[in-house]
C-alpha cells in the first residue's frame, strides 16, 4: 500500500471518530511538527485559510491541538493521538447517561424481551456491555457449565482483564455453583479473582450450558459450534431464577 493510500485511509478513520474532513486533514498535518504557524498548515493542507483557522479552533476544543504565543503569533502543535481514546470514552459515558435517562421514560422498561446471540464476537460484546451496565454492588449468580471456556473466550479476545477490572471497580460479586470436577480450578479462582466464590452441588454435571442470573437478565450460554447465548430480559424472571439459585446454594458446599 502506498504512502498516499495510507494517508487517505487514516483520514477516513479520523473522520469515523467524529472529526470532520477539514479537522482531520489539519490534525494530520500537525502531527510531524511542534509550534508550527498557520501559514505552514495552510500550505500543507491546501485548505483555505479560514477553514484552517476553524479547524484549529475545533481541534483545540477536542483537546487534539494546542497553541503557544511566540513573538505575538500563535504556534500550533498536535496533542497525542491517544487523546482520541479519551474522546471515545467521553462519548461512551455520555451515551450511557442519555440511555439511562431515556430508559427511565421508556414505556416498555418492565416488559419481557428475548434475544439470541450467535458467535464469539457477539458473546464477548454482550458480556462487556452487561458488566458495564449492571448496577454497582450487584451479584451475578452462575449455575454449572464449562466455566473454563467462559474466561478462555474472554481472554482469547483480549477482554478478560478489562472485564475483571470493571467488575472489581464496581464491586460486583460472582457466586458460582459447579461440579466436583471443577473444585481445583474454583479454589485457584477464588484466590485470584476478587469477589468470586463458589460451592459444589452434589451430582451436578458441567455439560455444555451455563445459566447466568444478572440484575434483570437470565442468560443461557451454550458452548457449542457456534457459541449461542439466549438472553431473557425480565426482572421478574431474574428474581425467580435467583430464588432457585438460593435453594441450590443452600444445599451446596465447598
Amino acid at each position: 500500500m502506498s504512502k498516499i493510500t495510507d494517508e487517505k485511509e487514516l483520514l477516513k478513520k479520523l473522520a469515523d471518530f467524529g472529526l470532520g474532513e477539514k479537522e482531520s486533514r489539519v490534525y494530520f498535518a500537525l502531527l510531524p511538527y511542534r509550534d508550527i504557524g498557520s501559514s505552514k498548515i495552510i500550505r500543507a493542507t491546501g485548505l483555505h485559510g479560514q477553514f484552517v483557522y476553524d479547524a484549529l479552533e475545533k481541534l483545540e476544543e477536542f483537546g487534539l491541538a494546542k497553541h503557544v504565543i511566540q513573538n505575538g503569533r500563535k504556534k500550533f502543535s498536535a496533542n497525542s493521538p491517544k487523546r482520541i481514546l479519551s474522546l471515545l470514552e467521553e462519548k461512551r459515558l455520555s451515551a450511557q447517561s442519555v440511555v439511562q435517562q431515556l430508559q427511565n421514560r421508556f414505556a416498555g422498561a418492565h416488559e419481557q424481551d428475548f434475544e439470541v446471540l450467535q458467535g464469539v464476537n457477539a458473546f464477548v460484546a454482550h458480556q462487556m456491555a452487561m458488566i458495564e451496565s449492571v448496577p454497582e454492588d450487584s451479584t451475578i449468580d452462575v449455575i454449572s457449565g464449562p466455566n473454563d471456556q467462559y474466561f478462555t473466550i474472554l481472554g482469547d479476545e483480549g477482554a478478560v482483564e478489562e472485564y475483571e477490572h470493571i467488575r472489581a471497580k464496581k464491586n460486583i460479586r460472582i457466586r458460582y455453583i459447579g461440579a466436583n470436577s471443577q473444585i481445583e480450578r474454583f479454589k485457584r479462582w477464588e484466590r485470584e479473582r476478587k469477589h468470586w466464590t463458589y460451592k459444589v452441588f452434589p451430582g451436578l454435571s458441567t455439560g455444555l450450558v451455563d445459566i447466568g442470573i444478572w440484575h434483570d437478565n437470565v442468560i443461557f450460554n451454550i458452548y457449542g459450534t457456534p457459541l449461542l447465548s439466549f438472553v431473557l430480559t425480565s426482572k421478574e424472571a431474574a428474581d425467580g431464577y435467583r430464588e432457585f439459585f438460593e435453594t441450590l446454594w443452600n444445599f451446596s458446599s465447598k
